[in-house]
């Protein structure tokens, strides 16, 4: 029996073959052939498909042979099927354009970002190619500033989000302005998380320094501070983060009438810790120097008893108030003027007077001392102890002075 084949069983069977090649379908060979005009591909069915300059999609005023290897391998969509010469057209451009779809279909379900190229302005907008596909992005969504000038985009890169995918109205649009607008809100927000989070930090830095702070304190330290507010029982004063205040018994071991006298407001000062209270985290303040009570410093100096000189500070209805020292007052009572009655405290002391008194009463712990013009100007009574003083029986008067008068005539 004959093996081969008639031309008319070869005809039959290549119409056969060319029966299954389908169009618009997708088809993989390899490249056998590269020319100025066209690729051919090996099919590896015993046909070749031959794609077109102009259904490649490579750029305008580039040839197949710069683009293209014999050997390639290379996917196209089959465009048309000739029965009566054989040959099968392809196109790359249609099979890209399918891939392409999936990618922009998917950047627009999934709001994903797409780089695309400017190619082309006009004054509503400009035209961006992404692969084999033209999409348009107009003015109002080139950037988030008002845009009057077009060209200046073409020939760059932009980044874009798809806002409109309709291929059968041939509306493809995309936005550049939404993704700066969403980094500039990201920024935004950023910074708001960064600034807030910084200043999360900074409270709790000084919300620890002042703990810090605050359990080093005791009582007698000196601190420097300065003064945040007056009252008229006192000053507030920070220490360097703390407030504590100075009571106005406190700012001076003299007496102060105003506590304006003595402190103003933004004052830089000195101050004494007198008193930490744990549980109410409050702090006692004092101006004057603690650790040089004038009251300690005189003890060492007066004793009850002693006649020293000072000076009238003040005087109310039944009393004056004067000064032995820098810092320590004593009480003068008006039934310790004068042995004669008084009437009126001025009518014997004034404001500014300088007098003798004598030491009655003196507890420097509590700061209280009593003193007296008249036991001051008293005279000293005659010490007669040593005529009273005698061994056993004083005996009659007359033995007892027996000596002093022998020698009398009587």
């Amino acid at each position: 029996m004959d093996q081969e084949l008639t031309m008319e069983e070869l005809l039959a069977q290549q119409e056969q073959e060319l029966d299954k090649v389908k169009v618009g379908e997708i088809i993989t060979g390899k490249i056998n052939n590269v020319t100025n005009e066209v690729v051919q591909l090996d099919l590896g069915n015993g046909f070749d498909g031959i794609i077109s300059l102009d259904e490649l999609n490579i750029k305008k005023g580039t040839y197949p042979n710069e683009v293209y290897s014999v050997g390639d391998e290379m996917s196209a969509v089959i465009t048309k099927v000739s029965q009566k010469d054989g040959t099968i057209k392809l196109s790359k451009l249609q099979a890209d354009k399918k891939a392409d779809l999936v990618h922009l279909q998917k950047a627009y379900d999934e709001h994903r970002i797409i780089t695309v190229n400017v190619e082309k302005n006009i004054d509503k907008g400009v035209f961006a190619t992404f692969k084999s596909y033209t999409l348009f992005i107009p003015i109002s969504q080139l950037d988030t500033k008002f845009i009057t000038d077009t060209s200046k985009y073409v020939g760059t890169n932009l980044e874009v989000y798809i806002k409109e995918l309709d291929l059968k109205k041939n509306r493809l649009v995309a936005s550049h302005r939404d993704v700066l607008q969403e980094r500039l809100d990201k920024e935004k927000e950023d910074r708001k998380i960064r600034i807030k989070t910084e200043r999360e930090a900074e409270k709790a830095r000084i919300k620890q320094a002042k703990e810090d702070l605050f359990n080093s304190l005791e009582v007698g330290q000196k601190k420097d501070g300065k003064v945040t507010k007056i009252m008229s029982y006192g000053a507030f004063i920070d220490i360097g983060g703390l407030e504590g205040l100075a009571h106005i018994k406190n700012l001076s071991w003299t007496r102060v009438d105003a506590v304006e006298d003595v402190l103003s407001e933004g004052q830089d000062v000195e101050v004494f810790v007198l008193d930490v209270d744990k549980e109410t985290k409050r702090i006692a303040l004092a101006l004057k120097d603690i650790n040089n009570d004038p009251w300690d410093l005189i003890a060492k100096e007066i004793s009850v008893g002693d006649i020293i000189d000072v000076k009238v500070l003040r005087i109310i209805e039944n009393a004056a108030f004067v000064q032995v020292s820098e810092g320590v007052d004593a009480y003068l009572p008006i039934s310790e003027l004068s042995d004669d009655r008084i009437a009126k405290v001025s009518n014997v002391v004034n404001v500014g007077d300088e007098i003798k008194v004598k030491v009655l009463e003196f507890k420097p712990k509590n700061k209280r001392m009593l003193v007296s013009i008249k036991e001051a100007n008293r005279e000293p009574e005659e010490d007669i102890s040593e005529f009273l003083e005698v061994e056993g029986s004083l005996g009659s008067i007359g033995e007892l002075f027996k000596d002093k008068f022998k020698d009398l005539d009587i």
